[in-house]
């Protein structure tokens, strides 16, 4: 499987975290804003999100956080293994 990322993807997730390192004034209002679309667009960006959460909760699992990304990271692995647990979600990630 190929993992790389398109030349768009990559731009994308440069520019996201230049926003959220310094341009962003409100985490909840920006997700508030980003539910308020096509509805077939929040179904996209709703695996955009999960994708993130079952990769910081991989990095949980195994270990690859620090004090900065800690609490975030095990919020995702609480979220992911419930979700498994009542069959909502099934995992996406080959567990490297």
């Amino acid at each position: 499987m190929n993992n790389r990322l398109s030349e768009n993807e990559q731009a994308f997730a440069e520019c996201f975290s230049r926003f959220v390192n310094g341009q962003m004034g409100s985490a909840s209002k920006v997700g508030n804003a980003l539910a308020d679309d096509h509805r077939y667009l929040i179904n996209e960006k709703g695996k955009v999100v999960f994708a993130f959460l079952e990769r910081l909760a991989n990095d949980y699992q195994k270990g690859r956080y620090d004090q900065r990304d800690e609490w975030v990271c095990q919020l995702a692995a609480e979220t992911i293994e419930h979700l498994v647990e009542n069959r909502m979600y099934f995992r996406t990630l080959n567990n490297d």
